[in-house]
């Protein structure tokens, strides 16, 4: 059956009654409005862009902005856009696009052109850390001693590192504050959950204790809104130093959230405590507190050094598997008596 254009009466293919040329010459496919508005967070220069503040350039922003706002004729499908864009200022930008689509059996190509118009705004994110906004806090204390400054910037270090982890996943966590306080640190959060998730990886990587406890701040939709702290208490000992624990000196070499690994100076034996089974142990050595004493002589099980200040002869009990290494070895002194560390 012949098929003809119903408007200049042309033999052939038609599209909705029309043929190709009558079809393309009163239809578009594409429309784009005269202006469309791109918001910028004036604090941390994120944009706004389909519902969602996204990290990309200005360039990258105005294009996906322009082409969203792109209007396409049900049916036809966009196989690509090429984009040209000129500024006429800061904050305005024209945007040239050529779409290119298909119809049918119809490959179009059609010309659009906008502006991009460059607005001031502030994100959530930001609105609520200008307003000091938190749900949690972290504190960070030491049993028994104040934490030392290098101390604070590891621990410091962790939250930021750890939040950041958090923040490549969702922009809403965030630290709202941080304070030194007398004692230690306190870390402002905008998150329950992430707070305790660093809590908790505070007490493995540190051997610390960790107590919750939560205040009521309001009711929203007819629920309890709380804030919850979490209080991180260090051990009293750190990895390297030595602890007087049931009398005897024992040198702490490693610490996780619920137990310690010590060795017995006096007799060399490994021992594995529960932190809780220390919270009276007492630090009596350092790591600045550590000597080296000048090696005499070594058998099969002692080893014969100088003393380190008096410089008379001491023998000392070599632990399993010990070896010689150098000149000297280390050594603590605690009480008059000199103990040889592994």
């Amino acid at each position: 059956m012949t098929t003809f254009c119903v408007r200049c009466g042309k033999e052939g293919s038609t599209y909705e009654s029309l043929c190709v040329e009558c079809f393309r010459a009163n239809n578009r496919f594409t429309k784009a409005p005269d202006h469309v508005d791109l918001v910028q967070c004036y604090h941390c220069k994120e944009f706004m862009i389909r519902g969602k503040w996204q990290k990309v350039t200005l360039d990258e922003a105005i294009r996906d902005v322009a082409r969203d706002a792109l209007e396409v004729r049900r049916g036809a499908l966009v196989t690509r856009v090429r984009q040209e864009v000129h500024p006429a200022d800061d904050y305005n930008f024209h945007v040239t696009m050529h779409v290119y689509l298909e119809h049918s059996d119809l490959k179009i190509e059609e010309e659009d052109k906008t502006i991009v118009r460059l607005k001031n705004g502030v994100c959530t994110r930001c609105s609520k850390i200008m307003g000091s906004y938190y749900e949690s806090i972290i504190q960070i204390r030491g049993r028994e001693r104040k934490l030392t400054e290098a101390q604070k910037e590891r621990l410091v270090s962790s939250i930021q590192d750890k939040v950041q982890e958090a923040q490549d996943e969702n922009r809403e966590m965030f630290i709202s504050k941080l304070e030194e306080v007398p004692g230690g640190v306190d870390a402002y959060l905008s998150s329950i959950s992430l707070a305790k998730a660093i809590s908790h990886d505070l007490a493995d990587k540190y051997g610390a204790e960790v107590k919750e406890s939560s205040t009521l701040v309001t009711q929203k939709e007819g629920r309890d809104v709380y804030r919850v702290t979490f209080l991180v208490r260090l051990p009293s000992y750190l990895r390297g130093e030595v602890i007087l624990h049931k009398g005897r000196p024992h040198l702490v070499t490693s610490i996780t959230s619920s137990k310690t690994k010590l060795i017995n100076l006096k007799n060399h034996e490994p021992l594995l405590e529960g932190n809780m089974d220390l919270r009276e142990a007492r630090v009596i050595g350092k790591r600045e507190d550590v000597l080296e004493a000048v090696v005499l002589s070594e058998s099969a099980k002692e080893v014969q050094v100088m003393h380190p200040r008096t410089y008379a002869t001491v023998e000392l009990r070599k632990p399993q598997g010990f070896k010689v290494e150098g000149d000297t070895v280390r050594v603590l002194l605690f009480e008059d008596e000199m103990y040889l560390l592994p």
